[in-house]
C-alpha cells in the first residue's frame, strides 16, 4: 500500500510511514492498497546484494521453486541465468535445503545435455545460484500450439534427454520431474536439461519430505512415483516417455478435471499405442515407448542409453518376454540334432522295415522255443546228433544308417542249444531294444501317469484402487494404505471385501469375487457424511 500523505510505498503490514511518520492505525488516515508485485521486488533486492558483481537484466521466467533473472556477470563478462529463491519461501528451512540440493546437484554433473551450475550463494536472506544462461526455447513453448513435432526431430530430442538423465542416474541422481519446462532447446536446437529441484540423492529425499508425500508434475508422473512408493530412474524413463508421446501426437497422455484424476490414469489405464494416433511413426519407436511406459518398473528398460538405443531401431532384450516352454527348448534340440530333411527321409523306410524284421525275428524265435521244448521231451536227441548244416544266408536288414548303431540279420547268431536254427537275438544285444521302444512310443504316445505333473501354481489377480478425495483402503479388514493403491495383489478364487475410509466421508464398501487373474480396477466417489 502508499501512505496517502507522502505516497511512500509500504510493506501491508505496516503501522506508520517510514518516510513522513503518519499513524496508518488511524481510522481518519486513508491509505490506497496497491497489488503487491513479488517479482519487481525480488529484482530491486537481487540487484542491491549482487551490485558490483552482476548486473540484473530481466526476469527470464519464474515457478514454484523460484525465479529466473536474466544477468551480466561483470567479472567474465558474460550473461548468465540466476535462479533466486523468493523471500517468502526463505522462512521454510526445508524448501531452502531442497534449494541448494537442487544447486548442488546439478553443480556435480557434467554433460553436454545438462545446465552446467557456476556459484551457490546465499547472503542478506536471499539463497541463489547462478548457472550458464541457454539462449534458446523451452520445449514447452514448441508443444504449446498442441501440434505433433518432426519425426527426426523428436527422436533426437529423446535421445539426448535420455543420455543427461542416464548420466545423472549412474551418479545416484533421479530427476523426478521431466517434463518439457524443464527442457531448454539451444541456439543450435541442443537439448539442455535443467531443473534438478526435486531430483532425488540416495536417501537425502527421504529425510527432506513427509514418508509417502508425492512430489512431481502430474501430467509426467509415473505410477510408482503417483502412488509415493520409493523411485529409482525408471520413473525418470516413464516420464521422458510421457513426454515423448506428446511430441509424437501432440496430446497429453492423460487429461482430468483433477490432479487425483490425472493420477489414477496413470496407475490404472493403459495408454494408447502410438502408432495409432500417428501411423507414420516408425515400429522401432512405438514399440520402445510402448515398453517404457509399463506400469510396472520392472518391465520398462533397465536403463536411459536402452531406451535411446531401442529408439534409435537397436536391438535391445526383453527379459518380459514370453519364453519357450522347456518342451520346445527340447523339441528345438531335437530338431538341430537331428540330420536335414532329406536324409531323414531317406531313413525312413529303413526304419520301417528294421521295425518288421525285428517283429519277425521275435515270432520266429518264440516259434523255435516252442519246437525246442517239443523235441527236447519227444526224442530227447542230444547235440552231438544234430545236423550242423548251417542255415541259408539271409540278405542283412540295416537298423540305422549309423554305423556305430548298424546291425544285422545275419549278425545274429542262433543259441547253441536250439534244435531248429533261427536267427534268434540275444538278450544283451544294446543296439535293437532302444529302436523298437522309442518306435512303439511313438505309435503309442507316453504312457500315463510317466511324467510327474507339475506342481499346481497359485495364482493373483492385480487389485488398484482410486478415491475421491483419498481415503484409507483395506482389504479384508487389513489396512493396505491411502488411495491410490496400484497392482495389489488377491488371491484368485476366493472373495474379498474392500472398504475405503476418510473422516467427515461415508465408508464404501465392496464385496468381489476374484474369478480369475484379470486386473480389477475400482474407483469410488467418496460422499460427505458420518460412517456408517
Amino acid at each position: 500500500m502508499d501512505c496517502t500523505h507522502c505516497r511512500t510505498p509500504l510493506p501491508d503490514e505496516a503501522r506508520f510511514c517510514f518516510s513522513c511518520g503518519s499513524d496508518l492505525s488511524d481510522g481518519g488516515v486513508k491509505t490506497v492498497v496497491r497489488p503487491r508485485d513479488v517479482t519487481a521486488e525480488l529484482h530491486d533486492r537481487l540487484t542491491h546484494v549482487l551490485s558490483g558483481r552482476y548486473r540484473v537484466q530481466k526476469l527470464l521466467g519464474a515457478g514454484g521453486m523460484g525465479a529466473v533473472f536474466l544477468a551480466d556477470d561483470l567479472t567474465l563478462e558474460r550473461e548468465v541465468a540466476i535462479k533466486v529463491l523468493p523471500p517468502d519461501m526463505s522462512r521454510d528451512e526445508r524448501v531452502v535445503a531442497r534449494f541448494h540440493r537442487e544447486a548442488k546437484t546439478a553443480a556435480k554433473l557434467d554433460h553436454p545435455n545438462i545446465i552446467p551450475i557456476h556459484r551457490v550463494e546465499s547472503e542478506s536472506g536471499l539463497h541463489y545460484f547462478v548457472m550458464k544462461y541457454v539462449t534458446g526455447r523451452s520445449l514447452e513453448s514448441m508443444l504449446d500450439a498442441g501440434q505433433p513435432l518432426p519425426i527426426p526431430f523428436a527422436v533426437r530430442v529423446l535421445s539426448e534427454a535420455a543420455a543427461a538423465l542416464g548420466h545423472a542416474h549412474a551418479r545416484g541422481v533421479v530427476h523426478r520431474d521431466v517434463k518439457p519446462a524443464n527442457i531448454m532447446l539451444g541456439a543450435d536446437d541442443q537439448v539442455v536439461l535443467t531443473d534438478f529441484g526435486i531430483s532425488k540423492v540416495g536417501d537425502l529425499t527421504a529425510q527432506l519430505t513427509q514418508t509417502g508425500m508425492i512430489i512431481g508434475t502430474p501430467h509426467y508422473m509415473a505410477p510408482e512415483q503417483a502412488t509415493g512408493r520409493d523411485v529409482d530412474g525408471r520413473a525418470d524413463q516413464y516420464s521422458l516417455a510421457v513426454l515423448g508421446h506428446q511430441l509424437f501426437t501432440g496430446k497429453l497422455l492423460f487429461s482430468g478435471d483433477s490432479a487425483h484424476t490425472i493420477i489414477y490414469r496413470h496407475v490404472s489405464e493403459q495408454p494408447p499405442r502410438v502408432a495409432k494416433l500417428r501411423p507414420e511413426v516408425p515400429a522401432v519407436v512405438d514399440a520402445a515407448l510402448d515398453r517404457a511406459l509399463r506400469k510396472e518398473p520392472d518391465e520398462r528398460f533397465a536403463s536411459m542409453e536402452e531406451f535411446a538405443r531401442a529408439l534409435r531401431g537397436e536391438a535391445v532384450a526383453d527379459p518380459t518376454a514370453p519364453r519357450p516352454s522347456t518342451r520346445a527348448l527340447n523339441a528345438a534340440t531335437v530338431r538341430m540334432a537331428q540330420p536335414p530333411a532329406r536324409a531323414r527321409k531317406s531313413r525312413r523306410p529303413a526304419m520301417i522295415a528294421a521295425a518288421a524284421a525285428v517283429l519277425v525275428i521275435a515270432g520266429v524265435g518264440a516259434r523255435a522255443a516252442l519246437l525246442r521244448s517239443k523235441s527236447v521231451d519227444q526224442t530227447a536227441v542230444p547235440r552231438a546228433d544234430v545236423a550242423t548244416a548251417p542255415p541259408p544266408a539271409a540278405p542283412p536288414v540295416p537298423i540305422a544308417s549309423d554305423s556305430s548303431a548298424a546291425t544285422s540279420v545275419a549278425d545274429a547268431k542262433p543259441a547253441t542249444d536250439s534244435v531248429v536254427p533261427s536267427p534268434v537275438i540275444p538278450r544283451n544285444e544294446p543296439r535293437v531294444r532302444p529302436i523298437a521302444q522309442r518306435l512303439a512310443r511313438r505309435m503309442n504316445g507316453p504312457r500315463t501317469g510317466q511324467a510327474d505333473q507339475p506342481a499346481p501354481v497359485r495364482q493373483f489377480a492385480r487389485l488398484t484402487v482410486a478415491s475421491e478425495p483419498y481415503g484409507t483402503l483395506y482389504v479384508d479388514g487389513v489396512e493396505i494404505g491411502d488411495t491410490p493403491i496400484a497392482n495389489y495383489q488377491v488371491p484368485v478364487g476366493r472373495r474379498v471385501e474392500l472398504r475405503v475410509e476418510r473422516d467427515g466421508f461415508k465408508t464404501r464398501r465392496e464385496s468381489i469375487m476374484v474369478n480369475g487373474p484379470n486386473a480389477i480396477r475400482r474407483r469410488y466417489i467418496l460422499e460427505p457424511g458420518e460412517q456408517p
